[in-house]
């Protein structure tokens, strides 16, 4: 087993930090520094340059490491989506979320020596990859915002999305969404609202700690899909805080839906995110990929 420890340069505050010298003097004091490679990113498109040569090595069996967050995870998906490769996290991120499906707790690097290979979902949107969340509406606008702040200091770390939703929530705005689903048992149905939020998930949180889905499993074989509609803008901080908790199912404003694909559309474009990573688009085509990618888990 080959390991390629990427660590990405653009990720930000966190409470894990392992710089390239203490990974590999770990690695040496054990008598296993021929296992890793460690490279860290060092301008835009370093990363593609990174994995694709790795990709391209003659290792038989190839394991990439992300020291990263959310926009880091994903660039490795969409370029290993189909390849012969595992794929770890550590979180080293601001917000993490899709760390948050699992246990790091009193994690080291140590922890990476023994390997578990399991297969997870990834849904594809329309020609992208996605491992977490996708949305659109109110909690992309929310991270537009959470950007710009992290543009100016990028110390804010988590606190930049709280001040993010402070800003958005005195300016809501709505979605006129057309969507065309297919559920769980294969029947079709099609809904027309204005929605606030449309979260398609395969990870259970998103936007730094909030818990749309909190039964999402990410090796189910289903998406499920969480839509706020429109509601009285007095119930909206008892929604938030509900939905930051995952707390928010028994809401008359909220619907899950259970599906295997469906079309999302609209008349003109709307701003949209994969795993953090923002797009315009005024149709989104997404399905489930069950058991798409092997994820690397740590013992």
């Amino acid at each position: 087993m080959k390991k390629l420890f990427l660590i990405s340069s653009n990720a930000g505050a966190s409470e894990y930090f392992f710089s390239k010298e203490h990974i590999k003097e770990v690695y040496k004091s054990n008598n296993k520094l021929d296992e890793i490679i460690v490279e860290e990113t060092q301008y835009a498109g370093h990363l593609e340059k990174i994995v694709n040569k790795f990709l391209k090595s003659n290792y038989d069996d190839k394991v990439i490491i992300i020291l990263g967050g959310d926009g880091s995870l994903n660039e490795v998906v969409n370029l290993c989506y189909g390849k012969d490769v595992t794929i770890g996290l550590i979180p080293t991120g601001t917000g993490n979320d899709f760390a948050k499906n699992f246990d790091y707790k009193d994690f080291k690097i140590e922890d990476t020596f023994n390997i578990i290979k399991n297969p997870i979902d990834l849904i594809k949107i329309n020609d992208r990859y996605c491992i977490n969340v996708t949305s659109l509406g109110f909690d992309t606008e929310v991270l537009v915002s959470a950007y710009d702040y992290l543009e100016k200091d990028k110390s804010l770390g988590k606190r930049a999305y709280l001040k993010a939703v402070r800003d958005r929530v005195r300016h809501l705005s709505y979605n006129h969404l057309t969507m065309d689903l297919i559920l769980e048992d294969d029947s079709k149905i099609s809904i027309e609202n204005e929605f606030l939020i449309s979260a398609i998930c395969n990870g259970g949180f998103y936007g730094s700690g909030f818990n749309p889905a909190p039964h999402a499993k990410i090796d189910d074989g289903i998406i499920n899909l969480v839509l706020a509609r429109k509601f009285p803008k007095f119930y909206l901080l008892s929604l938030i805080l509900k939905y930051k908790k995952g707390r928010h199912q028994s809401s008359p404003y909220l619907d899950e839906f259970r599906v295997k694909k469906g079309i999302i559309s609209a008349n003109s474009d709307f701003l949209a995110n994969i795993d953090g990573e923002i797009f315009k688009a005024k149709t989104i085509k997404f399905e489930i990929l069950p058991h798409a990618l092997n994820r690397a888990y740590f013992r």
